[in-house]
């Protein structure tokens, strides 16, 4: 019998103190590509890649079986590359090496210009996109939306682009009501609360308090908005609370434990997800595996990632998220367990399966 094909990933954003979306994902997927049960003919093994100034964080590398870990150090590489029959790059960070190549496309943010505020930083990105597109055997898209946006902003072959949409980890589900209990009375919140996660632009935060305000939601709920804002971003925010009366109202968590987040989704009476553009949306999944009802916006892939299961509204329009938010905290417990037996079936084992699947065929060109 010949020797099972080595997979290498490339996952030194492992090692980041704070977990981005992008990290979230690697881990996910080299964790469910460890467990995955496959026939003998079709085994395979996994090597995880660190960069060699991440090297002594290594410790926070994934572990499971099947799986070995290796640093990397750019072009010039004094010891003897490990054997592998394809690379898969998840981020910007690659092995200059002359393998069959998979990247995974998370959004297309630069082409766009959103989020971006160092244009040095968005050309390189762009020539980041054109090198997936002249270099990768094949690309796993996280949606469609993305998919579609990327053939139209950078073009290559449709045939080489493949959607394997994320998974959602089993972390994510109902919660107990002491679990619930715990994470408020670690997060001070006293009474019923809507849930904002995120702090760049594109998550649309300063039309999502319009909207709060609007809707006159402050009279019975709190808003807790988690993430990191700069201090000119909070200054900002905390003038136009104080003109709406709502200083006491909007509650600011700051940087929120990957820990504690599924418990705070599922204790909100709705989760708030109003974005001007998504790559995917994963985190409307994970509120509605939850069991929380979602506000949604009509934007990028967000629709596609909710399946007809959300509120959906125009991010621009604050009448209409204020309308949405009503919509989704008013969502009946039929509709909320559809959504919940939705978002059950978008698991990190088919996510595995699915981009397995593309590796095969990028070996088989």
């Amino acid at each position: 019998m010949s020797r099972p094909p080595v997979f290498a990933i490339e996952a030194t954003n492992l090692t980041d103190e704070r977990g981005t979306g992008i990290g979230r994902y690697t881990r996910q997927l080299i964790e469910a590509l460890s467990a995955l049960q496959v026939p003998p003919q079709a085994e395979f093994k996994l090597l995880q890649l660190c960069k060699r100034s991440r090297w002594q964080l290594r410790d926070r590398l994934a572990q499971g079986p099947r799986l070995s870990s290796r640093c990397w150090w750019g072009p010039i590489w004094p010891l003897p590359r490990p054997s592998c029959a394809l690379l898969h790059v998840p981020d910007e960070r690659q092995p200059p090496w002359r393998v069959p190549t998979v990247a995974t496309v998370h959004d297309l943010y630069a082409a766009l210009n959103i989020n971006y505020t160092d244009e040095k930083k968005r050309q390189r990105k762009l020539r980041h996109y054109e090198h997936l597109r002249d270099n990768c055997a094949r690309l796993v898209c996280v949606s469609e939306n993305t998919r579609q946006d990327f053939l139209r902003l950078v073009g290559g072959d449709p045939a080489r682009l493949k959607v394997v949409h994320p998974g959602v980890a089993p972390e994510f589900r109902p919660h107990t009501a002491d679990e619930i209990q715990a994470v408020r009375t670690r997060h001070g919140l006293a009474g019923p609360y809507l849930l904002f996660v995120g702090s760049t632009p594109n998550k649309n935060l300063a039309r999502t308090i319009e909207a709060f305000a609007a809707g006159r939601f402050g009279q019975d709920y709190t808003l807790m908005v988690c993430g990191e804002h700069s201090r000119t971003q909070g200054e900002a925010l905390a003038a136009r609370l104080a003109e709406l009366g709502l200083a006491t109202r909007v509650h600011f968590a700051g940087f929120v434990s990957d820990t504690d987040l599924p418990a705070l989704y599922a204790g909100a009476a709705a989760y708030l997800f109003p974005s001007l553009y998504e790559g995917y949306g994963l985190p409307i999944l994970e509120a509605m595996a939850c069991g929380t009802p979602v506000l949604a916006s009509d934007r990028g892939s967000c629709p596609e990632a909710a399946g007809g299961h959300a509120a959906i509204a125009d991010p621009e329009d604050i009448e209409a998220l204020a309308a949405g938010i009503a919509s989704a905290v008013a969502m009946t417990p039929a509709r909320r367990a559809a959504a919940l037996a939705y978002a059950r079936t978008r698991t990190w084992e088919a996510t595995a399966r699915g981009t397995l699947a593309v590796w095969r065929e990028a070996l088989a060109r």
